[in-house]
């Protein structure tokens, strides 16, 4: 099998792996769920797991990656879609829509967040950046949207420190904003 088949094969293999974990880390918690869990939901065997993830955290690690970069895709997807095309609140209206609606991946996200306030320090460094990343492609994004209009620094903070709120309101059952609720109240008239 030459090299870059056996690597696409091991690539969508890690990604089965990385979906049956999360979906069972979001379901049974972190602790409870074993790496024999993880094979028999990924039908493979627990020789083959290690194979890919001789460690739980190693696993964390990369389901945080995945997770984090598929919520950045998505930014940076809505933001390059609309630039020209719609102000930049339809912008946030379409980002709060997918994030509200995508429980399992809230589930998942908020969990990260608590293993890294609970003493994971790798995976603080990586939630740490990339929500730096996310303040700097929101604020690049409204700026390519309506140049010039102001500093939307703080505004790119206070956006995703909302979704964030939202989000843990909505997974704890509690009634919150609609997407035009949500951006009429930011007074975003420029």
């Amino acid at each position: 099998m030459n090299k870059k088949l056996k690597d696409i094969k091991q690539q969508a293999k890690r990604l089965q792996i990385i979906e049956a974990a999360a979906r069972l880390m979001v379901q049974k918690g972190v602790e409870q769920t074993s790496l024999s869990d993880i094979a028999n939901e990924a039908g493979i065997s627990k020789g083959s797991l290690y194979y890919y993830y001789a460690s739980k955290d190693d696993l964390i690690f990369d389901i945080a990656d995945a997770h984090i970069n598929r919520i950045s895709e998505n930014l940076f997807s809505i933001i390059e879609a609309r630039k020209g095309n719609a102000d930049w609140k339809e912008v946030l209206k379409i980002l709060f829509e997918r994030i509200m609606a995508a429980e399992t991946r809230g589930r998942l996200h908020i969990y990260l967040i608590q293993q890294a306030l609970n003493g994971n320090d790798a995976l603080m460094e990586r939630f740490q950046k990339k929500y730096r990343e996310w303040y700097e492609m929101m604020r690049d994004g409204f700026e390519k949207i309506e140049p010039g209009s102001g500093d939307y620094t703080k505004l790119s903070l206070l956006i995703v420190a909302s979704l964030d709120g939202f989000l843990i309101q909505s997974l704890l059952g509690l009634s919150t904003v609609t997407a035009d609720e949500f951006v009429n109240h930011l007074n975003l008239q420029r």
